[in-house]
């Protein structure tokens, strides 16, 4: 299994824009894949995304106490997010990064209600020097069919390949309490953070406090470093992908 320097998650709420349906935010996406060019040397990177105005807003129509009650709602969400993943694949290809998107309904399923996964398209991307990208989308079990967040699939994967850095690129400059950006929290903060963090009802997915979650999922089970940054911001991915501090908000073990 390779390794891998970072695992970033492009927000929903960065790569979109969450109060249009159906909208992709084609400027922070464009910036992103400039940034990413102008690197000479890049590190070794998973891409994952979440679904923004796209998944989450098909979603909200058909999810009810938790679950999927349409099979017409499978259908239009993994389609909604088929589009968004070739929105995302043309300005990549568009400043020659070499992108390979992978289809997360096709590499997880579920089983007994417990992720299984199917990862080798990951890692051969990676043997054959490409960026895979994969987002957060419907995945199935024998009965039913539930939403694997973007930011379940980055945690995941960042374990998985063993990554030096999780970073979870977002709309806002970090976890920001009482005005103020929290440069840096221990794993032992988080319990106490997530009760204060405004929650977004529109969020399927559980919005920050979710990433705090898979953060504290990642580390606690020897993960190295997780970062919430503001992706929106030209410039702050390179800063990243340069080993800069003071992004955002850096997570450590305590």
């Amino acid at each position: 299994m390779n390794n891998v320097d970072f695992v970033i998650k492009l927000g929903g709420s960065a790569i979109t824009d969450k109060k249009s349906p159906l909208t992709a935010n084609k400027k922070v996406i464009e910036n992103i894949a400039s940034e990413l060019s102008n690197i000479k040397k890049l590190p070794s990177i998973i891409i994952v995304y979440g679904g923004g105005s796209f998944g989450h807003f098909i979603a909200n129509k058909y999810i009810h106490n938790g679950k999927i009650i349409s099979n017409m709602g499978i259908s239009e969400i993994h389609s909604a997010m088929l589009t968004l993943t070739e929105i995302i694949t043309s300005y990549f290809i568009k400043y020659k990064i070499p992108i390979f998107p992978i289809n997360s309904s096709s590499c997880f399923v579920l089983s007994d209600n417990e992720l299984q996964s199917f990862i080798k398209p990951i890692e051969y991307s990676l043997n054959n020097n490409l960026i895979p990208i994969i987002g957060g989308d419907i995945i199935l079990s024998k009965e039913e069919a539930k939403i694997l967040s973007g930011d379940k699939i980055a945690s995941f994967l960042a374990k998985k390949f063993n990554a030096k850095t999780l970073a979870f690129g977002t709309d806002v400059d970090g976890i920001i309490l009482d005005g103020k950006i929290l440069p840096r929290i221990k794993l032992s903060d988080i319990e106490n953070i997530i009760p204060k963090i405004r929650v977004n009802h529109g969020d399927v997915t559980g919005g920050m406090t979710n990433k705090l979650l898979e953060i504290k999922n990642y580390i606690s089970a020897g993960g190295r470093k997780a970062i919430i940054f503001n992706i929106t911001r030209f410039g702050m991915l390179t800063r990243l992908l340069s080993g800069e501090e003071n992004i955002g908000t850096e997570v450590d073990k305590d």
